[in-house]
């Protein structure tokens, strides 16, 4: 409380209390003339042309409404904005209500499948993106592809190529971006959407994705899409084939998976 305009304000606040004034002024610091001042409008022309702008133009901010003023000062607008209480208020977007699933563990391959979308910006100035998509119990990577954009046709298309490669899973871990509320899955397969504002739902890609750029993406310089991709294949075998992973014991994807095999056919041989 330091402006004399504050103190004013703080004075009128005691005074509505029940103080008298001379006391509420010997606690603001403020003078009993000029508690009773009374402030003249600097510019009531300016103010009436102000006010008439923003009825004209309710979504305009202070700033746009002094560009239609020639020759006023800015901060006489945006004084009289101040005071006249116009400030625009700001649309908050609307989020998307998904119910809270309980925590799913995995316990075999092809039983649930994660995806999202990583961006890279290449060397000739463009955005590219990478779709990748995990197995959630072997960490095993499916699909590794970048292009320029993904509208949902064209993980519809990657997608289905993966089905009839890999077969189809339980469920899919997304987050509600459109290109995955847009899908169509087939049946027996669940669109396991996580909370709006909640990554760490979809914690394995998200590890996926720190590990790809900590490892490949700050590390190189790519200056098209075809080079990116040509990297990312690397990566993806590098991931599934050489690359330990503490989670699995510290064997590879691949080995892992191996591992399981094995173990699901041992009973067989002892019957035999």
């Amino acid at each position: 409380m330091v402006s004399p305009a504050a103190r004013k304000r703080s004075c009128v606040v005691l005074l509505k209390a029940g103080c008298s004034r001379v006391r509420s002024c010997r606690v603001v610091g403020l003078s009993r003339r000029a508690s009773r001042s009374h402030r003249k409008d600097r510019n009531p022309e300016l103010r009436k042309e102000v006010q008439g702008l923003a009825r004209k133009h309710p979504r305009f901010g202070f700033r746009r409404i002094h560009a239609l003023l020639p020759s006023v000062n800015l901060k006489a607008v945006h004084r009289i904005w101040k005071e006249e209480g116009l400030r625009l208020s700001r649309r908050r977007r609307r989020r998307l209500k998904v119910a809270a699933s309980p925590r799913q563990e995995f316990t075999s391959p092809n039983q649930a499948w994660c995806m999202d979308f990583a961006a890279q910006r290449l060397e000739s100035g463009r955005q590219a993106r990478v779709l990748a998509v995990l197995d959630c119990f072997t960490r095993e990577c499916l699909l590794l592809k970048c292009a320029a954009h993904f509208p949902s046709c064209s993980v519809q298309r990657e997608l289905e190529w993966l089905f009839l490669v890999r077969g189809k899973p339980q469920a899919i871990v997304s987050d509600n971006g459109p290109e995955f509320r847009a899908l169509t899955l087939p049946a027996g397969t669940e669109a396991a959407f996580i909370q709006p504002g909640s990554p760490w739902q979809n914690g394995r890609i998200e590890s996926f994705f720190d590990k790809l750029r900590d490892e490949l993406l700050n590390r190189e310089l790519f200056f098209n899409g075809s080079e990116l991709q040509a990297h990312l294949d690397e990566y993806l075998e590098f991931h599934n084939q050489f690359r330990p992973h503490l989670s699995l014991g510290g064997l590879t994807p691949a080995k892992f998976k191996e591992s399981l095999s094995t173990t699901i056919q041992e009973p067989e041989i002892l019957k035999l």
